[in-house]
């Protein structure tokens, strides 16, 4: 298994990884009506969490980003957004 501690580091330190906790964050606070109307995958209760459709992770290439398909494209499109505006072109 590979180490990617120094990309991880890196984006930590330059603050990208607190910047898209935020903007996810408001994503998240954009789109809470849909998400009040849903059952947590995680606990069964209500509201549901954006972070419940969401992932990253490193390899050699930084960092990668995943979206689930459950997400309705304007949410979805909204995360991807949020994701390029801070990792595009790093």
């Amino acid at each position: 298994m590979s180490d990617y501690s120094d990309l991880i580091l890196n984006d930590k330190n330059s603050g990208k990884i607190e910047d898209l906790k935020n903007a996810l964050d408001g994503v998240e606070v954009t789109y809470a009506l849909w998400l009040n109307n849903r059952k947590n995958t995680q606990t069964g209760e209500t509201p549901d969490r954006l972070a419940n459709y969401f992932r990253y992770f490193y390899n050699e290439k930084g960092m990668q980003f995943y979206v689930k398909d459950e997400l309705p494209r304007e949410i979805k499109n909204a995360c991807w957004s949020a994701y390029r505006a801070i990792f595009s072109n790093s």
